[in-house]
């Protein structure tokens, strides 16, 4: 899949979606995305990402799985509490990163 995806021979994301509104019928030639439009394109990443449709030239030979509730709740989702200290324990990692430092003046 990656391999075809950089030989070219899948459409990037970007080049499926420009192709998908530029073959739409409510499509003018006018560079404008109409509401019909978007919200067509929209429901079309919707049910590709859950596995309702197949679109060869962007995911080739790749199918997703369709996506059920089956199953869905078997999983027990851990209760535990967060204490206190672990809370500042994690805000006292993410402060010391460089996205937080502020630049020093000179």
């Amino acid at each position: 899949f990656i391999e075809q995806r950089a030989l070219g021979k899948l459409q990037t994301p970007a080049t499926w979606m420009r192709n998908f509104v530029r073959s739409h019928r409510a499509y003018k030639n006018d560079s404008v995305v109409s509401d019909e439009i978007a919200y067509d394109l929209m429901v079309a990443c919707k049910e590709i990402g859950e596995g309702k449709r197949h679109e060869p030239s962007l995911l080739g030979q790749v199918r997703i799985e369709p996506i059920t509730p089956d199953g869905a709740y078997d999983v027990k989702l851990d209760s535990r509490r967060v204490q206190n200290n672990e809370v500042l324990g994690l805000l006292g990692r993410y402060t010391k990163r460089s996205a937080f430092s502020t630049p020093t003046r000179k």
